[in-house]
């Protein structure tokens, strides 16, 4: 039974982890933490993220054998296996053994830093602002928002409920140098009020978020979804709205000019924030899109013609572990910046109990099967009455800002889900929404996590590089090891009993061993990276 000094001492640990402020001790592994401009290249490298168990090798527990106990055509079976196989067991005693069976450690997400909002409605065509997507595109942020007119008659239809705005909005567009500063650049393009002085660019935007794809025809570079009326010949009569709407596609050359086609690609009430992008590992477009199966849910589809689409499939929907009430509200889908194969999800969970929104992380490697992180949120709810204390909603994309830091921008609100109505039917409720970011240090959205004392080994990997970087935070007394193996067996002079360990906080700290850290004669190669955690979280691992 623990004491509590056992469970003091716990919580301390846990919340030094959980915080980031630890701080840094000793660093015995020397730290490398330049500063890049948006606009460089990545150095070449072979980045490793623990944001699941992808890299963790399983291990196993491999049999012993007593040789007392073993039958002589046992014997024969074992000269026959070290013959042929080059298969041997330890023959101390009876039993099993682990090899390189992970233990003491679990996945934990990092809980996101959030800005103040840099995008509010402050011009006169702007009565509210929302579903922001930023690309860092053409060597700048560029940000592509709806903004509600506020002098333009608003036309809803209803679907179970479920409203969906028809016009009343546009898309309108912003951009920033840094992430931080930004401007609204009048692009003549659209009239308001009889003035084209503003920075809308199409009124065909409902239900969608903008996309580069560089895989289709340049005058169509830019793609997004837009909720409108099936043609009138599709549309059977006294069809409900479930039936009478749908996506259509709407492309641009350069994000300014849009066109609407007329064809519709989706034949379904999508009523929130659809997704779409193209998927340079799978070779498909992919799209991601509101759905309803016990609840709000999560579906998805994937075509090779971005104007043919199947009908999408439930992905993601309440089960038995989230909360009864809870409903998967938009999906938030992006790529992990410079990794196109890691694809994440951030949902904007719904909780009916309490009418408030925030937003979880889900993860796939193979772009179609997708698992929680955790099923706690990762970018959660400011304090009551805070701009962002009643709901959140995640935009695509994940970025990096010129300090490396990963972000993703956030629509947020101090009312929550259906506080919407007192904001429409009583005028001034003093409603305070924008648009902000949510941050993580570079390559920390989750981690390994050691409370204790835990270890696990990564699988082989060649090695073409020149030293070895990990990303990890430790607590005071915490500590990562490092050892190199090859084949199973420890690499001689890279062991733990050489290795120097880590101690503190580094986004990216080099390993040693007695202090080498150059491992260019083991170029060509392919390694086993085994760790060992006191205390400890480890976020990713890099052949630099």
């Amino acid at each position: 039974m623990s004491s509590p000094r056992d469970w003091t001492r716990r919580n301390f640990l846990q919340a030094s982890l959980a915080a980031g402020t630890v701080p840094l001790l000793r660093t015995a592994l020397h730290a490398a933490e330049p500063v890049a401009a948006a606009t460089a290249k990545p150095p070449a490298e072979k980045r490793f993220l623990f944001v699941d168990w992808f890299h963790v090798k399983k291990g196993e527990l491999q049999p012993m054998l007593d040789p007392a106990r073993i039958s002589p055509e046992g014997k024969k079976q074992l000269d026959n296996l070290s013959r042929d196989f080059g298969k041997t067991f330890d023959q101390r005693a009876h039993g099993f053994r682990p090899n390189d069976v992970p233990s003491g450690i679990r996945i934990t997400p990092e809980i996101a830093d959030k800005s103040q909002p840099w995008l509010l409605a402050d011009r006169p065509w702007e009565r509210s602002i929302s579903a922001a997507t930023v690309l860092f595109d053409e060597g700048r942020y560029r940000c592509w928002y709806a903004a509600k007119l506020p002098l333009e008659k608003t036309e809803l239809t209803v679907e179970d409920g479920r409203t969906m705005e028809l016009k009343g909005s546009a898309l309108a567009y912003a951009e920033s140098p840094d992430g931080v500063n930004w401007t609204k650049p009048s692009l003549a393009l659209q009239s308001y009020q009889g003035s084209t002085e503003n920075n809308l660019v199409t009124p065909f935007h409902n239900g969608g978020a903008v996309f580069r794809d560089d895989h289709g025809p340049a005058e169509q570079r830019y793609k997004l979804f837009h909720f409108a009326e099936l043609p009138a010949a599709e549309i059977p009569a006294g069809a409900s709205s479930q039936k009478r709407y749908g996506l259509y596609g709407v492309t641009s050359p350069d994000g300014y000019r849009w066109t609407k086609h007329e064809q519709p690609l989706i034949r379904y009430f999508s009523d929130t924030f659809n997704i779409a992008a193209w998927d340079p590992v799978l070779r498909k477009y992919v799209g991601y899109f509101r759905h309803h199966l016990s609840g709000r849910t999560i579906s998805r589809a994937e075509t090779d013609d971005f104007w043919k689409w199947p009908e999408p499939q439930p992905l993601l929907y309440g089960g038995p572990l989230d909360a009864p009430a809870d409903d998967y509200y938009t999906n938030g889908y992006t790529a992990y910046p410079g990794e196109p194969s890691l694809r994440l999800l951030f949902p904007a969970i719904y909780h009916r109990d309490s009418d408030a929104v925030d937003v979880r992380l889900a993860v796939s490697r193979d772009g179609r099967a997708y698992s929680w992180v955790s099923y706690q949120p990762i970018i959660p709810l400011g304090r009551p009455g805070a701009w962002d204390g009643g709901s959140i909603y995640s935009q695509p994309t994940l970025v990096r800002l010129p300090d490396r830091r990963l972000a993703l921008s956030y629509n947020a609100y101090n009312t929550t889900h259906n506080e919407t109505w007192f904001q429409n039917l009583y005028g001034d409720y003093g409603t305070k929404a924008g648009v902000g970011w949510a941050t993580w240090q570079e390559d920390r959205l989750a981690g390994i996590q050691a409370d204790h004392l835990g270890q696990f080994t990564m699988n082989s990997s060649r090695f073409d590089g020149r030293e070895i970087q990990i990303n990890a935070r430790t607590t005071q007394a915490g500590s990562v090891e490092v050892e190199l193996r090859e084949r199973g067996k420890p690499v001689e002079g890279f062991t733990f009993v050489e290795a120097v360990p880590f101690s503190g906080d580094s986004t990216r700290v080099t390993c040693r061993w007695n202090g080498k850290d150059d491992l260019s004669s083991l170029r060509g190669k392919n390694l086993e990276i085994a760790f060992r955690l006191r205390s400890a979280k480890l976020f990713a691992c890099r052949f630099a």
